[in-house]
């Protein structure tokens, strides 16, 4: 999200685009919505790309909900952003066309002062190059997947990266999607590890947490067996919805206002534990590795907790949500995992490659480590964060921590 880079100069550029790289990933989405500032920052992302010469690409995803979209001076401006780096070579492409997408585009009942189609084929006449539009449209007003086939090369579908109701998230919206759009046009799987926002009725009224149970493993194994054409991760940067997947926010311009739940929760474990998951997707198995790595998220407090000074009450769906630890052990060798939290102890077996556990937890604090021929390995770790039974504010962004061993580092001599 560019509304998330106010304070990005090109170093903090240089460094998210390394981390994203050394994830595995192919592009990066610049979400944007039309302050120029916006803009501006997406010239330092092209710059930073240039200077790492990386393979990894950009492409525009306009947030149609900030993006007016009137008539022919909207379109043009829209167009302008893809023509300036259509022909980038750190653009993203696809049948060498500049891939572009949207968040919403189809919520009015017309764009760009003419049909949802309409408008879309004026921007895409504006663009010399053409693009490969595959927008992420959420069908308000009666609006259908076979009435807007005509005018995209496929649809990202937002909301398959977590469960809608009060299910565990499945692939049937995947398939409905996929179908509805058939085999010539491109379908782009949703993948997200958690969704958390706990605004006030006064702002932006948002006060739910969607289930998601270890829901980054499973978006990231349903899109493999559906075999998806393209997936996107939901997100790196967006802290006021707690699914970001890369640090917390190095500075306190970056977290939108009275995100308490952000303050300290760092999730880049589950950017480096996003190449085994990509790897499998491209080829069916991860590679083999000679290090070691266990990443574990858990909330801070019970699903049920009552909070002591929380203005709000406790977010919608909270009571979906169940009070587990879930582990993901990605090793070299076999090894046994074991988690302790409270009273409570796991001991799991893992082999050689990816790993799924899941620990129930209760108040305490959880530490983690590793064993082999009954020997600790690497030592052990405990979170930075407490669970408590009690807490201060409602806070269901989860804690994300990882264990890392690499043998052949333990075996050299100073």
């Amino acid at each position: 999200m560019l509304g998330n880079t106010y304070t990005y100069r090109l170093a903090d550029w240089i460094t998210d685009l390394v981390l994203i790289q050394e994830a595995g990933f192919d592009a990066v989405a610049l979400n944007t919505g039309p302050d120029c500032w916006q803009k501006a920052s997406a010239d330092l992302a092209y710059q930073a790309a240039a200077i790492l010469n990386t393979p990894l690409k950009l492409y525009w995803s306009f947030d149609m909900n900030t993006f007016p979209q009137a008539g022919d001076e909207d379109a043009v401006k829209i167009a302008a952003y893809i023509n300036e780096y259509a022909t980038n070579p750190y653009t993203f492409k696809v049948n060498g066309v500049p891939f572009v997408s949207t968040f919403s585009g189809d919520q009015y009942s017309s764009s760009f002062g003419k049909s949802v189609c309409g408008g879309w084929d004026y921007v895409r006449s504006l663009v010399p190059t053409d693009m490969y539009f595959v927008p992420a449209f959420f069908f308000a007003n009666n609006q259908t997947i076979a009435g807007v086939k005509d005018c995209v090369q496929g649809l990202f579908q937002w909301n398959s990266a977590w469960s809608m109701d009060d299910g565990e998230v499945s692939k049937s919206t995947d398939h409905n999607w996929a179908t509805q759009l058939g085999a010539n046009k491109t379908y782009m799987a949703g993948i997200s590890p958690t969704f958390f926002s706990h605004y006030p009725e006064e702002g932006l009224n948002k006060n739910w947490v969607y289930r998601a149970n270890n829901n980054y493993a499973k978006r990231w194994q349903q899109a493999t067996e559906i075999n998806a054409p393209m997936v996107q991760v939901i997100s790196w940067n967006d802290f006021g919805e707690s699914h970001y997947i890369g640090p917390r926010p190095s500075s306190v311009q970056l977290q939108p206002t009275n995100t308490t739940w952000v303050n300290a929760n760092n999730h880049l474990p589950w950017a480096r534990i996003t190449k085994p998951y990509i790897e499998t997707y491209k080829t069916g198995k991860p590679a083999a590795l000679g290090s070691d790595l266990i990443v574990w998220e858990y909330r801070t407090h019970p699903a049920n907790a009552t909070a002591r000074a929380d203005p709000m009450g406790l977010p919608e769906r909270a009571e979906l949500l169940k009070d587990e630890i879930y582990i993901t052990a990605y090793l070299s060798a076999p090894a046994e995992v074991r988690v302790q939290v409270g009273t409570l102890e796991g001991k799991f077996q893992a082999e050689a490659g990816l790993n799924h556990f899941t620990q129930p937890f209760e108040p305490g604090f959880v530490t983690v480590g590793m064993w082999r021929d009954g020997e600790n390995v690497g030592g052990t770790l405990t979170g930075e964060r407490e669970i408590v039974a009690e807490p201060t504010l409602y806070d269901f962004n989860p804690v994300v921590e990882q264990f890392f061993h690499d043998p052949a580092w333990e075996a050299c001599k100073a």
